[in-house]
């Protein structure tokens, strides 16, 4: 984006009398992108729609996730070509593509006559293996949601453990402000670790922003600038605060052009001055608050509950959702094709014809959809062509929507059509506002949670196409930040029993009712709500499993079902939520070997075949160990910097302990 010209505002441009040239703005910024894989001769084939028009080429490019350049093509084809084949790729590696298409329409947002560039992004692997280990994930409750909704939290917490995370929660007091619970953040951190945030009721609300004072945002991101008579300039929420550790958050400057005393803006008052975020963010965050939705009969207590029911029931596998995405696009005569991101994701997410074109309530009568896509002239409580609040009460959308429109974006206010999306009976489990920035979620395709969605849009700076706002202090995600996709369901009756000696825990559970499944993982653990390591390195087929090495004392044992799911980026090894028993005063063997801890430590992957890499809190030199089962030293030497890669191809295959400072970790080698 080089200017800010020909910039509307949202509400005017829903009135505007549609264009043939304009109609096609989000098909030229977008290319309907996905992959097929071949597990016999390795290969990953990227396709794309072959009728787009205004086309003269196309480039495809590769990366390793995490990379932050794309380098130079590896492939440039035709403008009627449309498949690309990667036969350089391994069963279990993850590749990040970017096709790239050029066309013969001029960019209006550029200063040099350039043309129009459409994009598809896919996360691909051939079978990306299972991902065990989630990290540490913080629930922090509002007082009067503890008090009242102890069980439903509690149920949150199992499933959130289930699936991989530890798990940690604090209760929120009404007197906190946002930088008590800023500090509360911090503090965690850097003591046992965070790298996701569930805010659950009306947890204190940071506000960010100097739209339209500041030079470099003359314009809020809704286009409502002070000439309007609702300005929407000055702060927005900005939940992305708590997710930045290291950033300079000012507060120095001010301004009188907000319509609303939220958005007003001054010196000292606790009010952010960034429009931009200042650092990287390192945490996942996401919120569901349910305060002041007057227009709903349940009150904030029963609406809350009702959210945590309806997640609960499809992380357990039982809301089954279509998988495909419903798209409405009522901003089609504008320029920015806001919709262009979800056309190139929806595909990357759910495959080959993936998309229907139809207005999201009309679609949901007849099917649970998984995505939904709606944007248009709003308000606070609104959104042109879609649909109000009060719609909520009677109707449902998809499971996971995107929305974008004038002032909703601005979400911390009573009725909001975003927050309303989750009030629903079956579906709304998470909402976005995209358009401004465009969202990137095109890896949730491979089992990524949203709480990873969000954190590459936030931190996203031109390395992904996103129109206007990129890195914005105001993009949120509305929901529980773990959610992801293909959920299933789970075993059943876990039962747990000693031999004599109690030196080995027989392990049986009877089988998932779900279809095609792989087989399943054991894990243990000598805390219930964290630290669970897996005992085999493949699934097995069977219903029972024998540990003859468990910890000394209580022990945790969890079984997941595993599954191969296929999705419109290839495959990758899924896991269902765990079942988990317990088992005490076991005469384990393993008394000498260190406990697992998640302080400053992580390690990854947990099932490696030939390096590990370490992550650590502090850049400080440290020496490390490599400890087998049997309590041997394998392995040892020293990590320098925040982050490193061992080489583990080496170490036989079995269970491995990583020590650095008194912090321990845990991994398989296959």
């Amino acid at each position: 984006m080089n200017t800010y010209r020909d910039f509307l505002t949202l509400g005017l441009l829903f009135l505007l009398t549609l264009s043939a040239a304009a109609q096609t703005a989000s098909e030229n910024r977008a290319v309907r992108g996905y992959a097929t894989v071949n597990k016999s001769v390795p290969s990953i084939s990227l396709h794309w729609d072959a009728s787009a028009t205004n086309v003269t080429a196309y480039r495809v490019y590769r990366r390793t996730p995490g990379a932050t350049n794309w380098g130079t093509a590896i492939g440039n084809l035709s403008s009627t070509d449309d498949t690309y084949t990667d036969a350089n790729v391994t069963l279990t590696d993850v590749y990040e593509y970017r096709i790239e298409k050029t066309t013969d329409v001029t960019d209006p947002f550029r200063n040099d006559g350039g043309k129009i560039k459409g994009y598809s992004y896919l996360s691909a692997s051939v079978e990306k293996p299972a991902t065990h280990e989630r990290g540490a994930i913080w629930v922090l409750t509002a007082k009067n949601i503890k008090d009242s909704l102890a069980t439903d939290i509690n149920i949150l917490v199992e499933d959130l453990i289930a699936d991989g995370w530890d798990v940690y929660t604090e209760v929120i007091l009404p007197s906190a402000g946002v930088s008590d619970v800023k500090a509360l953040i911090d503090a965690k951190k850097k003591s046992v670790g965070c790298d996701a945030l569930f805010l659950l009721g009306h947890i204190p609300v940071p506000y960010s922003g100097l739209y339209c004072e500041d030079n470099n945002y003359p314009y809020p991101p809704d286009g409502h600038g002070d000439t309007d008579p609702k300005s929407h300039c000055g702060a927005w929420p900005a939940d992305v605060y708590y997710g930045v550790i290291d950033g300079a958050w000012t507060d120095t400057d001010s301004t009188t052009l907000a319509f609303r005393p939220e958005n007003d803006n001054q010196i000292g008052d606790g009010k952010f001055d960034n429009a931009r975020i200042p650092g990287t963010v390192e945490i996942r965050v996401g919120r569901a608050d349910f305060s002041r939705m007057p227009l709903f009969r349940l009150t904030e207590i029963e609406l809350t509950k009702q959210y945590l029911t309806k997640i609960h029931n499809y992380k357990t596998g039982n809301t089954p959702t279509l998988k495909k995405g419903v798209v409405e696009n009522n901003f089609a005569s504008f320029d920015e094709g806001f919709s262009s991101a979800v056309l190139r994701d929806f595909t990357a997410i759910c495959g080959k014809d993936a998309i229907v074109e139809n207005d999201v309530f009309i679609a949901s009568e007849t099917a649970d959809y998984l995505l939904g896509y709606s944007c248009g002239g709003g308000s606070y409580t609104s959104c042109n062509g879609f649909g109000v609040s009060g719609d909520f009460k009677t109707k449902n959308s998809s499971a996971f929507l995107h929305l974008f429109g004038s002032f909703f974006g601005d979400w911390d206010i009573q009725n909001n059509i975003m927050r309303a999306s989750l009030c629903t009976e079956k579906m709304g489990f998470a909402t976005m506002w995209s358009g401004r920035p465009k969202w990137i979620t095109h890896t949730l395709a491979l089992g990524e949670t949203y709480g990873d969605a969000a954190l590459r849009t936030q931190n996203n700076w031109q390395d992904y196409d996103a129109n206007f706002f990129q890195n914005g202090t105001h993009s949120t995600l509305i929901g529980d930040p773990s959610l992801r996709h293909d959920m299933m369901r789970p075993a059943e009756n876990i039962t747990l029993a000693a031999n004599s000696d109690r030196s080995l825990t027989n392990i049986s559970w009877d089988a998932s009712t779900e279809e095609d499944i792989a087989g399943y993982y054991i894990y243990r653990s000598h805390k219930r709500n964290r630290s669970f390591v897996p005992l085999n390195s493949t699934p097995i087929t069977a219903l029972t499993y024998v540990d003859s090495m468990p910890y000394e004392g209580a022990n945790y044992y969890m079984v997941r079902t595993a599954k191969v799911t296929q999705t419109g980026s290839g495959n990758y090894e899924n896991l269902s939520l765990g079942i988990v028993g317990e088992i005490n005063d076991m005469q384990g063997q393993m008394l000498n070997l260190p406990r697992i801890a998640t302080i400053n430590l992580r390690v990854y992957p947990t099932i490696a075949d030939n390096t590990i890499t370490i992550e650590k809190s502090s850049n400080e030199r440290a020496d490390y160990s490599i400890i087998n089962t049997m309590g041997a030293k394998v392995m040892q030497g020293n990590v320098s910097g925040y982050k490193q890669v061992l080489q583990v191809s080496e170490l036989a295959q079995g269970i491995y302990y990583i020590t650095i400072s008194g912090n321990t970790a845990t991994f398989i080698k296959h």
